[in-house]
């Protein structure tokens, strides 16, 4: 049996969500996966867990008043925190707001994005990668390009990839139906 001193540490997780069920999901998924997960259900309970210590990466759901689905309130706080923790590992999780949102959470620093529901491989693996990737800071993005189109082009060239061109993971991972995503598949010329 490994000694203490043997046992890695666990990756410390801060996930603000307004939704204890998906807290609580999370929590069962993470801990499996040799995280410690922290859970906020308001942006201000979220400050203080963050100011208390800095985890190793930060989910953030972008909507916190049920029927609100424009991603302002999430928006504001990651620029907040990114501003106060620029190297912290940011993952965003969505559900409402779609993939435009998502872009732009990207454009403000985020690493990644994860669709509600999510699938529990591609939450943890977006994870990890996020840890292990260090940030891009505002000096090393490339200067924004602002047309949605080839941003909705891009990202849906990147998940392609990294699903190996399977179609049925890369809708999923989009949060799209196969038939949606065969559309703007074609719309983009891909």
């Amino acid at each position: 049996m490994p000694s203490e001193a043997e046992t890695p540490p666990l990756t410390r997780a801060v996930f603000l969500d307004d939704d204890p069920d998906i807290l609580a999901a999370a929590e069962l998924v993470l801990t499996r996966q040799g995280f410690t997960l922290r859970s906020a259900q308001s942006p201000d309970e979220a400050r203080a867990l963050l100011e208390a210590e800095t985890p190793d990466v930060l989910l953030l759901d972008l909507n916190y008043r049920r029927g609100d689905t424009s991603g302002e309130a999430g928006l504001a706080f990651l620029q907040e925190q990114l501003a106060k923790t620029p190297h912290l590992p940011v993952v965003v999780v969505t559900g409402h707001s779609g993939m435009s949102i998502a872009i732009q959470a990207m454009r403000l620093g985020a690493q990644d994005f994860v669709v509600k529901p999510w699938n529990n491989d591609r939450l943890v693996a977006a994870l990890r990668a996020a840890i292990d990737t260090p940030p891009r800071l505002p000096a090393d993005l490339p200067p924004q390009d602002l047309n949605l189109e080839r941003s909705e082009r891009e990202l849906i060239k990147a998940a392609l990839s990294r699903h190996q061109f399977n179609i049925s993971h890369a809708a999923r991972d989009l949060g799209l139906t196969r038939a949606a995503l065969y559309r703007r598949m074609e719309k983009h010329g891909l």
